[in-house]
């Protein structure tokens, strides 16, 4: 069987050197380097010819290659052929000679070679340019190579690329092998498994959508991605999305089980930077990293050695070789994850236009399927997605910090101030300001400021208070990408607080973006979550109801989890000191009980005013405070899985511990939600209302804030049954539970109510 390489493929895997530097991750290198070559190829003259395909045959131990690609420009200068490779950079050009990357020369030299062989030369004339992104001038290398000396040289490199390749290829038939014979790792499923397995497999042979309403208990992780391996083909590579870090414990703990029965594909788990940045900064700012300095020249040799050693790419296996070459741990996995065939992520690796991976969402390299797991957060996620801010405050800290530079951006920061100006007499005393339309003048000077901000930073590698500049830069950067895809779905927002005016781009409704992802670059996908209700709101806004769905029943018994309803009290804004003393009441009620409890509240105010309203307490608390750290987190899980004295964890609705965790027995014995968990009524919600109102007419207030809030509520009560085993109560306090459309929401399983109007009902039922 024939292979095809692609030349740049070949010359950057072998060949690839250099530092990690801004200029790699720069906004303007990918925007304006095919501006930039196009603008250079424009100058050929009439018998020069630009974007050559060219292709020849390469035979390597008795197996047939064809190498590939477009030469940049085939020059004929006074009947001299000339091979022409273009680079666009943001370099100063003094600062570049001709092994400045030594993958362009690389590539440029595959190129001469497969010209040559194809044209019978002897000899080649090659030429390196490289082109300033800023204004176009070129800086060019000019040499002569024997078509011998190119061919030991493509040899040479080819030669380890086949290496690499068979190491590829070895994986990938030990995969299909190993996807084909692997068992289920469990002797029976659960109740509704083998359905869900049934159906995501079903679904990904035929490339669809479905979604999957599946309670807690089901075993969804291992059912969804063990049908997902089966279903994969040559070309498929495999996302489990998660919307947290600890989502991603479960889908990583199944493919290690999986891996003891048999199986082994090659997963890398992808950590957020802050929590994998092997140099411990807040801001990575690369240019100043130890770890990117000759990062590109190392990340051959550590490639080699994770995926020689490893089939699972776990955040501690990343780090350990990425330590031992000294190279950004971040960077390294996201390179990694091109050649592995599961992904573990976050929904931003998918669908974030700003983080996705290119090499499968812009390209048909590869056919991706996705699951996506807790996808009821999916719909708040992927508006923040498609939504930015930029603030006058932090254009008149760039003004500020960047004055005294040449070019001088003073002038075009004064130029955005002035907008914000204009929005100060516009706001005037309401407390929001909003239009249907975008701001064309404020993009156009955001863009000009951020070009300029661009030439600032590269021309002054060490300027000062760069961590401060670069936040700045990034926003604006963010603000003007996302004006390219402002549509009838966004609103522009101007606020004013302490005087100072932010303009916001509000996305209400990403479905037609996420569709676009799924119909242009995704080969099926399931959504999955045990709070898709109702299935209808989710559809709509994920991917405008388009799609498959199956509802499967809880595998527990629905009397092992009491839930009552305490219909006399409110818990709106003007009745909250009214509820303290029944909130009190019932959390005195649960204690004599014993156990522990979590007290979810809509907001910290209101879980502070009930917290400090309690006295000498029979019971440990525990609270959630509003800039939680990890490892604090981590101590209060710890807390509950200690039994010996009662507890009660007094945590917000929607907060990190809603969802996503475990509390296994006797480490839960039940919950109290104080209200509907509604969002914040406010002006930004309220625009919300008002444009679902148009689309769903009668379904505003629904899909801004009653079924958002709603499912905050069923992820908070499935915090109470999470294993055959386990009993408990929820305690539901407002009087809007026994409304219809409230009850409606309810998921099947909740059957064992009753409806309570005062404490004394609730200690009847609790000591039953």
């Amino acid at each position: 069987m024939t292979k095809t390489i692609a030349v740049k493929e070949l010359a950057y895997f072998v060949c690839q050197s250099g530092n990690l530097t801004t200029e790699f991750f720069s906004n303007r290198d990918l925007e304006a380097g095919k501006r930039a070559h196009e603008y250079h190829q424009s100058h050929y003259n009439e018998k020069s010819k630009k974007e050559v395909y060219i292709k020849s045959e390469i035979t390597h131990q008795n197996q047939t290659y064809i190498l590939h690609g477009f030469i940049d420009g085939v020059l004929n200068i006074k009947d001299k052929i000339i091979i022409e490779e273009i680079k666009s950079t943001l370099l100063d050009l003094d600062e570049i000679t001709l092994d400045y990357h030594t993958e362009h020369l690389a590539q440029l030299k595959i190129y001469a070679y497969l010209y040559a062989i194809n044209n019978n030369l002897r000899d080649v004339n090659i030429r390196l340019t490289y082109l300033s992104a800023i204004d176009y001038i070129p800086k060019s290398f000019d040499l002569t190579v024997s078509t011998n000396e190119l061919e030991e040289f493509v040899l040479a490199i080819f030669e380890e690329y086949v290496t690499w390749l068979n190491l590829l290829d070895k994986a990938t038939k030990i995969k299909e092998e190993t996807i084909t014979t692997v068992k289920f790792p469990f002797k029976e499923k659960r109740a509704g498994q083998q359905k869900l397995m049934k159906a995501v497999y079903q679904n990904f042979l035929d490339e669809n959508i479905l979604y999957t309403i599946a309670p807690t208990g089901i075993g969804k992780t291992m059912a969804t991605l063990f049908a997902a391996l089966k279903s994969l083909k040559s070309k498929d590579k495999l996302f489990y999305l998660t919307a947290k870090g600890s989502g991603k414990n479960a889908p990583v703990d199944a493919i290690e089980l999986l891996s003891k029965n048999g199986l082994r594909i090659k997963t890398i788990d992808i950590t957020a930077k802050r929590k994998i940045c092997n140099c411990n900064k807040k801001n990575c700012n690369p240019d100043d990293c130890p770890f990117a300095i000759g990062y590109f020249t190392r990340l051959k040799v550590a490639t080699f050695e994770i995926f020689t050693k490893y089939d699972i790419f776990t955040r501690e296996v990343v780090l350990e070789i990425a330590n031992k070459h000294s190279i950004c741990a971040f960077e390294f996995s996201l390179y990694l994850s091109y050649f592995c065939d599961l992904i573990i992520a976050d929904y931003n690796y998918v669908f974030d236009p700003k983080t996705h991976l290119i090499r499968y969402f812009d390209d048909d390299t590869y056919k991706p399927k996705v699951l996506v797991d807790e996808a009821h957060n999916l719909v708040s996620r992927s508006k923040e997605m498609y939504s930015a801010t930029i603030n006058e405050d932090d254009i008149r800290l760039l003004r500020k910090k960047l004055s005294s530079y040449k070019p001088s951006a003073r002038n075009l920061c004064n130029n955005v101030i002035k907008i914000f100006d204009s929005y100060h007499e516009r706001i005037a005393e309401k407390t929001i300001y909003y239009d249907i339309n975008d701001d064309s003048e404020l993009n156009k000077s955001l863009n000009a400021l951020k070009d300029r901000v661009d030439e600032i930073l590269t021309e002054n590698k060490n300027i000062k208070d760069k961590d401060e500049i670069l936040d700045v830069y990034f926003k604006i950067m963010d603000f003007c990408r996302i004006s390219t895809y402002y549509s009838d779905t966004h609103r522009l927002l101007g606020k004013i607080h302490n005087d100072s005016v932010s303009i916001s781009y509000n996305c209400l409704d990403a479905s037609s973006f996420i569709l676009n992802t799924i119909n242009e670059s995704i080969h099926g996908i399931t959504f999955f979550s045990a709070t898709l209700y109702p299935i209808k709101y989710y559809m709509d806004l994920l991917t405008q109801a388009n799609g498959n769905f199956l509802e499967l029943q809880s595998p527990f018994d629905p009397n092992n989890l009491q839930i009552v309803i305490h219909k006399n009290i409110s818990t709106k804004y003007v009745d909250r000191e009214n509820s303290i003393d029944s909130i009190l009441d019932a959390i005195e009620t649960l204690a004599d009980k014993g156990g522990n409890y979590i007290i979810f509240f809509p907001s910290y105010v209101y879980m502070n005013l009930v917290y400090e309203k309690i006295e000498n307490p029979s019971f440990e608390c525990v609270i959630q405070k509003n800039d939680l750290t990890e490892d604090e987190k981590e101590s209060i899980i710890e807390k509950f899985k200690t039994t010996t004295n009662t507890k009660f964890g007094f945590f917000v609705m929607g907060g990190v511990f809603s969802e996503g965790i475990d509390f296994i027995g006797d480490a839960l014995n039940g919950v109290i939600i104080v209200g509907v968990g509604l969002p914040l009524i406010c002006d930004e919600n309220n625009i919300l209302k008002e444009f679902f109102e148009e689309r769903y007419p009668q379904k505003g207030f629904d899909y801004a804030y009653m079924y958002p809030g709603f499912a905050k509520v069923i992820q908070a009560v499935g915090r109470v049954i999470r294993d055959k085993n386990d009993k408990g109560i929820a305690v539901l306090m407002d009087n809007r539970f026994i409304q219809y459309r409230y009850r409606e929401l309810m998921p099947p399983h909740w059957k064992n109510i009753s409806v309570i109007s005062n404490n004394y009902s609730l200690k009847k039922i609790t000591k039953k």
